[in-house]
């Protein structure tokens, strides 16, 4: 292959993969099979300068030369219908059949110009066997005529497209379709002086290249032009699947370069030498060069998104801290104000607002905004919405205003300045939307902003189900908690409520026979009863105070040997009255804690009361005083009497739960909440021998906080 061919060869590899891709993106596309033709008319011109400059023989490279004027008189045509269908049909007149009237001519006189077409054909440049062509037009009148012709009205329909193109940009206010119909305005314009300087530039300067050379070149330009095209500014709407394409191109580019200048000339020089073909040689060559260039591929991809997603990449920079931020954030109201300011902020846009589907209404709410004066709301059925479930890209509301259905919504919303929607889809569907108004500056959104909101739009989504469902978890909890306190609320009142009443049974009855003639001793018993069911409902009501708003621990450091000790004194003479032993097992050592002494010791007491209850036989009762390398101390009341009856353990600690016929069911309930207070856990479990075992753990306290207040050491001088 002569040096020559490789810009014709480069542009047909690279023309060649973006019309493949273009078309099979959306092959029911009028757009893309337009803008397909428009790239195969330049693969044409490519490959018909391979043939032309690769032949060994004159018909051949004839053949080529006719090729080029196919792929060369057919642009304008295809570029001229291209330009009534993108970004947008400019008219309805040419669909369907009646597109023929812009192909018709140009095809008819171009037929008769191929058959009649005759050239002279001089070899300019050998490079071993390989010939690069130049030549003159020669032939029938007819054939220049013809070609004069076709010169006109390619130059007409490429100005005629230019002319529409130029309708279209002041048609449309679509942000997007603006810069994609200015990108190739300036392109076009740019790429029309390129191709005159480098053809004045080979003229003046006498540099000997034919025109058609030039013209490759020139063929290569057009094809990088319509890749940046398809990459940066989306023409077509095609995405990063270009990428990819253009890094491949790239690199078999740069493949076959080193081919061309190296290997094919190392190898045909190996050939003469070993007088074989060189065939084999360059096979192998050509595979240990595409082996060594897989390292670069990601340094040549990582160059592909410098050169062109530099800012874009800087600027989703933001967007992506940002995602990590929504991702910590469960509260729907504090991640609807995150979103909106930050969105406002970044974008610099004037109004922003965010909108959720509230269930219970069905109805999509306003939940925080940012220079919206109205609060509007979205029923679930409104046209609006349906559009916007069936979108998972950014709606422009220019784009949509004329649809019929939405006329009414989408005009009331651009009257109040709004301009973009970014909607909110999850698994669950449509969970809100982001209504933006226009920028402080008056300019359009551009590509690069509207791309890193609709890059947001998922995060935000996935992040509003999370706050949704945590919400609807929290509320379930939150009527849980209601519904088990309104039970044990109904549970003590019926507890208390028959406390109560037996002790006022009590009372009834001996003021009835107060009432009647009786001997005086029967009346002063019956004052007695009074007297003491009185007290008793006085202990139950002071009882029920301490326990629904207990006075918060006074700490002080204490021997927790000497409150247990001061324990065992009180209970002592019940204790021989009933015929119980105690036994006491303390460590040597002191054992200091900062606790509230008066409550401990009430606490314990209540305790060893109930165990000497338990046995009014007699039996034994343990008091021991455990702790182990400075952790936490365990104390254990253990009885031998008729323990706790099955089905109970879990409802002794209950408010007014007792078994007791005199008993008010309050006193192991405070002395759970004393030992919790502190810190600590009061537990029960049966005993070894018989009977109960209660199982107090004090912690050592380093600064705790408990229900009523600082749980640990009193501050300095208040010991």
């Amino acid at each position: 292959m002569s040096v020559y061919a490789l810009p014709a060869a480069l542009a047909f590899a690279i023309n060649l993969t973006l019309c493949l891709i273009v078309y099979f993106d959306n092959p029911r596309g009028i757009a893309n099979r337009i803008f397909t033709l428009l790239i195969l008319s330049f693969v044409a011109w490519d490959a018909g300068e391979l043939i032309m400059i690769n032949s060994r023989q004159l018909d051949v490279a004839l053949f080529g030369v006719r090729i080029i004027f196919i792929g060369v008189f057919l642009f304008p045509v295809f570029f001229l219908h291209f330009s009534y269908v993108f970004p947008r049909k400019l008219t309805s007149f040419f669909d369907g059949w009646r597109s023929a009237i812009l192909y018709a001519v140009p095809v008819a006189l171009l037929i008769p110009f191929v058959l009649l077409l005759q050239v002279d054909i001089g070899q300019v440049l050998q490079i071993g066997s390989i010939f690069y062509y130049i030549f003159s037009f020669k032939g029938p009148l007819e054939s220049h005529v013809l070609a004069f012709i076709l010169s006109l009205i390619s130059l007409g329909y490429f100005a005629w497209g230019v002319i529409n193109f130029i309708v279209s940009y002041r048609q449309t206010k679509i942000t997007r379709q603006r810069l994609q119909i200015l990108y190739l305005l300036v392109g076009i314009t740019f790429m029309f002086f390129i191709g005159l300087v480098l053809h004045l530039v080979n003229f003046f300067f006498e540099l000997g290249y034919s025109f058609f050379f030039v013209a490759s070149l020139y063929s290569l330009l057009i094809s990088f032009f319509f890749a940046l095209a398809l990459v940066k500014y989306r023409l077509l709407d095609i995405h990063f699947i270009i990428r990819g394409s253009i890094l491949y191109s790239m690199l078999s580019g740069l493949v076959v370069v080193i081919y061309v200048l190296i290997i094919k000339n190392v190898c045909d020089i190996l050939a003469k030498k070993l007088e074989t073909t060189s065939l084999l040689m360059e096979s192998a060559f050509v595979l240990i060069l595409v082996f060594l260039l897989r390292p670069l591929e990601r340094r040549v991809e990582e160059f592909v998104d410098r050169f062109f997603y530099r800012d874009r990449y800087l600027f989703r920079l933001k967007f992506f801290e940002f995602t990590r931020t929504l991702l910590n954030i469960l509260d729907l109201k504090t991640l609807c104000r995150a979103t909106v300011e930050f969105t406002a902020q970044t974008l610099a846009a004037d109004k922003v607002g965010m909108w959720i589907l509230d269930g219970e209404s069905d109805t999509y709410r306003l939940t925080n905004q940012k220079g919206f004066s109205s609060e509007r709301h979205f029923p679930k059925e409104s046209p609006f919405i349906g559009y916007l479930k069936n979108s998972t890209r950014a709606v422009e509301l220019e784009y949509i205003k004329n649809y019929q259905e939405l006329q009414r919504e989408v005009k009331d919303m651009m009257a109040e300045g709004s301009s973009l929607v970014i909607p909110f889809q999850w698994e669950e569907g449509l969970l809100g939307f982001l209504l933006l108004g226009g920028k402080q500056n008056g300019k359009n959104f551009s590509i690069m902003e509207i791309e890193a909101l609709e890059a947001l739009a998922p995060t935000t989504a996935m992040a509003i189900s999370r706050a949704l469902l945590f919400q609807n978890l929290k509320q379930k909890d939150f009527q849980m908690m209601q519904s088990e306190k309104l039970a044990a609320l109904g549970e003590m009142a019926a507890s208390f409520v028959h406390g109560i009443r037996n002790p006022l049974g009590i009372i009834l009855g001996s003021a009835e026979t107060l009432e009647k003639e009786i001997p005086e001793p029967v009346q002063a018993e019956m004052l007695q009863f009074i007297r003491e069911e009185s007290e008793r409902i006085n202990r139950m009501l002071t009882n029920f105070l301490e326990f629904a708003k207990p006075k918060p621990p006074a700490f002080r450091e204490v021997n927790l040997k000497d409150i247990l000790g001061g324990t065992v004194e009180l209970i002592s003479i019940p204790a021989r009255e009933r015929g119980v032993r105690i036994i006491q097992e303390y460590p040597k050592s002191k054992v200091s804690l900062f606790l509230d002494p008066e409550q401990i010791r009430e606490a314990l007491v209540n305790l060893e009361m109930n165990a000497l209850e338990a046995m009014p036989q007699g039996g034994t009762l343990r008091i021991t005083l455990t702790q182990k390398e400075n952790r936490d101390v365990i104390i254990r009341v253990t009885d031998t009497g008729v323990g706790i009856p099955p089905g109970n353990e879990s409802k002794i600690f209950d408010p007014f739960f007792t078994t007791k016929e005199q008993g008010t069911g309050l006193g192991l309930s405070i002395a759970h909440k004393v030992f919790k207070n502190h810190g600590g856990t009061l537990s029960v479990a049966n005993n070894e021998g018989g009977g109960t075992a209660f199982i107090i753990t004090l912690p050592l306290p380093t600064g705790m906080m408990g229900c009523f207040g600082a749980v640990g050491p009193a501050p300095a001088g208040e010991k």
